[in-house]
């Protein structure tokens, strides 16, 4: 059996594409930011934000396939 313990879940059919998609520009450009010196961005969130946004995409991708 598979137990998985998560926070929140969503189906490829909820997720916004194009939000999606500027979350991850947006993720993308605070990581830029940070690298250029910026002292004010939060790294690990930017880190964060960028992964949710990958995952969602792929899970969108993975599903147009079938």
């Amino acid at each position: 059996s598979v137990l998985i313990l998560g926070e929140a879940a969503e189906l490829p059919n909820e997720i916004d594409i194009k939000r999606a998609e500027e979350a991850k520009a947006r993720a993308e450009k605070r990581l830029q930011q940070a690298k250029a010196g910026k002292k004010d961005v939060d790294v690990v969130r930017a880190e964060a934000a960028l992964k949710r946004a990958l995952l969602r995409l792929r899970l969108v991708q993975k599903a147009q396939s079938r």
